[in-house]
């Protein structure tokens, strides 16, 4: 019995605490890229599929051409509204809990700062970022390609095909943050050896 007990000291003395964890070896981009994808679903999901449940119908066709593009206004307004919640109080959040000096997470957000200001820029963000969805939805949509936004009763295009466009979005957005962040790292190094 004692030799047992020695065996199983001496397997738990061997388990490196680190590597029990078997999700610590996603990379944070990607975990930080599928919480943005998760915001990015959940905002359609709920504003423009759930908001039925609340009053908000986007689904009833109109015949003026004004109210329904007053419609999809108010519904990009609401989507980016809640957008901008899940992604400045939730997914910056978490990015910031996973920020280490091995693993720099902030890194894929556009914005790190703390603050109801903040909020403020993520709410222009989504806005912009939903105006070009619509317009890439609206494209593809005429071409057949994917049901465009409040079409089929309400659920137009599902939240899967929005959170992927999101993402190709936000990608690109993020690329151009990054390589303008490094480009100024650069052109200030330069500067201080020039100076030196």
């Amino acid at each position: 019995m004692k030799k047992n007990r020695t065996q199983e000291n001496e397997n738990l003395d061997e388990i490196n605490p680190y590597q029990v964890d078997k999700f610590s070896r996603i990379p944070n981009g990607l975990i930080i890229t599928f919480l943005k994808f998760w915001a990015a679903a959940a905002a359609v999901f709920f504003i423009l599929i759930g908001g039925r449940d609340l009053g908000l119908d986007f689904s009833k066709p109109l015949a003026d051409g004004y109210a329904e593009m007053t419609r999809t206004i108010i519904a990009i307004i609401l989507v980016s509204l809640f957008l901008a919640i899940l992604l400045n109080y939730g997914v910056k959040h978490l990015a910031h809990l996973m920020h280490s000096r091995r693993n720099n997470a902030k890194r894929w957000m556009i914005f790190n700062q703390k603050g109801f200001l903040t909020f403020l820029v993520y709410l222009v963000y989504s806005f912009m970022c939903m105006i070009l969805t619509f317009l890439i939805v609206a494209f593809l949509g005429s071409h057949k390609l994917i049901p465009s936004f409040l079409e089929n009763a309400g659920s137009g295009i599902e939240p899967f095909s929005f959170g992927l466009i999101f993402i190709v979005i936000d990608g690109l957005f993020l690329l151009v943050k990054n390589y303008t962040f490094k480009l100024i790292k650069v052109l200030r190094y330069r500067k201080r050896i020039q100076e030196a």
